[in-house]
């Protein structure tokens, strides 16, 4: 896992533009209190942010008054966020854990909420990998605690590659990842793996290689690793829509 970090998501490049790609008050308004609203339904306090990146969710839930705790193993971004944090006047707790062996780094019933969002399951390409992942989020969550996890439209992808290649990607830019500075497509498309290129108006560019989940895949992974209840949003919604850019996982222990 870190070594695909190293070589792909970390880039300076990517790094640099991520903020712009976002557009940290264009997703808050693009979700409309959904993360909020889903930790409190279950009332969660303590969070673990799994996936940092440049600090936008955890420096939001603290604000918020929630308790944090920030993993990230890119050094280039544990170094943004930061920053950003210091912008923002708040004081981020960052640890440095590889998600496979997070379970030994944390006990159990360490937190209520686990949040692993801005498609970044999708950076492991191996199932045995994804499933040990979701286990160790499993066992160190309390019972009741909450796995939001979300992933991007990868059955369009996969059955549109044609269409997407003549430059015909569908993509709103009113979830997730809102940032009109920053044009984001898919440049490489397989069965098992899609090249996702990242390319701001000023001319840089940044590359991500994701493994994209079949249909029914990631929902199968977190009812085989023993979260009871998953429930599925599509751009926020409960329910299912094959128009969605995003899906949002809710999985309670």
């Amino acid at each position: 896992m870190k070594r695909f970090y190293e070589e792909n998501y970390g880039s300076p490049a990517l790094v640099e533009l991520w903020a712009d790609f976002i557009d940290w008050k264009k997703r808050r308004k693009g979700e409309q209190g959904f993360l909020v609203k889903r930790l409190k339904k279950h009332q969660c306090l303590k969070i673990l942010d799994a996936s940092l990146g440049d600090g936008c969710d955890s420096i939001y839930l603290l604000k918020q008054n929630f308790r944090v705790i920030s993993n990230e193993i890119d050094s280039l971004f544990t170094k943004k966020a930061r920053l950003n944090s210091q912008k923002e006047s708040v004081r981020l707790k960052i640890t440095n854990y590889n998600w496979l062996e997070i379970d030994k780094k944390f006990s159990k019933n360490s937190f209520d909420a686990i949040i692993l969002l801005g498609n970044s399951l999708t950076y492991l390409f191996s199932k045995k990998d994804r499933l040990r992942t979701l286990s160790a989020f499993h066992n160190i969550l309390r019972k009741g605690g909450v796995l939001l996890v979300d992933e991007r439209n990868y059955g369009y992808i996969l059955s549109h590659k044609r269409e997407i290649k003549r430059g015909k990607f569908r993509y709103s830019g009113k979830y997730v990842y809102c940032g009109s500075k920053v044009h984001a497509k898919p440049v490489e498309i397989q069965k098992n793996k899609i090249v996702m290129e990242y390319e701001h108006q000023n001319g840089k560019k940044g590359f991500l290689t994701l493994y994209p989940f079949k249909k029914g895949e990631l929902k199968a992974l977190l009812k085989e690793t023993g979260f009871k209840k998953v429930t599925r949003h599509s751009d926020y919604k409960k329910g299912y829509s094959n128009k969605a850019d995003f899906y949002q996982y809710e999985a309670v222990k």
